[in-house]
């Protein structure tokens, strides 16, 4: 504002100047008392343009001062944004994978490049030999095997417990309802080390089917004796009165029961082996 008002004061004394030379120069005649000339125009031009000169300068300034003015009352004029939340945001699921991965199709080679198929094929068809297959060939699923077609199980009937080997190596005991072997003829061995019993048997084993091997108990030798005497009984059978010497039975434990009309009746067991005659003495009148 102070700025125009000065421009003001500058033109309003410039006319004013203007006025006073006018007039100056009209109060002087010439000397011969005739009027003086007028003056010339080209001052009232250059007048002129200088105004001129001046309003398009004080219309620059205005027009530079109201365009930042202009911008700020916009701003303050606009409604605010509208705070972004996370219910605008579309969910995860909603969002396609198809846009998230990499294109399948193969991407474009750069020109002037070879692709690698096209580069073996020149090279195979340089050598003069057959071009290999772009895909790989896959092999067919291999079908589960049933592993009953491949074994079967093997049953042993046996006095005492027994470890079963096949060539040196253990394959199952006589404890067990049975064992599997793989489909063939083997030669099994039956061990007991504590009775002294060892035999030998062959077997076939047939796919999904069940060999039974059985073993008779060889017999021992055994002698029982009772003070004062007892009558004697073996697994529930009775073998005589005592004493009794080189009595033939089983291999195994065998239990006995003495009985005395006097001393009444007593329970023991005794182990028949083939390592060396089983003995038992008994005394009925010990309680």
């Amino acid at each position: 504002m102070d700025l125009m008002r000065r421009l003001r004061v500058s033109r309003s004394d410039a006319h004013t100047s203007a006025a006073s030379d006018e007039m100056g120069l009209d109060a002087f005649g010439a000397e011969d008392g005739s009027p003086a000339a007028a003056p010339p125009a080209s001052g009232a031009r250059a007048t002129f343009a200088q105004s001129h000169i001046v309003i398009g300068v004080l219309a620059l300034l205005v027009l530079i001062e109201a365009v930042p003015t202009g911008l700020w009352i916009r701003n303050r004029l606009r409604p605010p944004a509208p705070p972004v939340t996370a219910a605008a945001l579309p969910p995860a699921a909603a969002i396609p994978l198809a846009s998230c991965s990499e294109p399948a199709g193969p991407s474009p080679a750069a020109p002037g490049t070879a692709t690698p198929a096209a580069a073996t094929s020149g090279v195979a068809r340089g050598a003069g030999s057959v071009p290999a297959r772009s895909d790989a060939a896959v092999a067919p699923p291999v079908p589960a095997v049933d592993k009953s077609m491949l074994a079967g199980t093997v049953t042993v009937s046996a006095p005492v417990p027994m470890q079963i080997l096949s060539r040196g190596r253990l394959v199952g005991t006589t404890e067990a309802e049975s064992f599997m072997l793989p489909v063939g003829t083997h030669e099994l061995e039956f061990v007991n080390q504590t009775v002294g019993f060892r035999a030998r048997r062959t077997v076939t084993v047939q796919a999904g089917k069940t060999s039974a091997v059985k073993l008779d108990a060889p017999s021992g030798t055994v002698s029982i004796n009772a003070v004062p005497w007892a009558e004697v009984w073996m697994d529930g059978r009775r073998i005589g009165e005592t004493p009794i010497g080189n009595l033939s039975a089983p291999i195994g434990a065998r239990e006995l029961v003495f009985r005395h009309p006097d001393f009444g009746e007593r329970k023991a067991s005794i182990m028949v082996t083939l390592k060396e005659p089983a003995r038992i003495s008994m005394d009925l009148r010990k309680k």
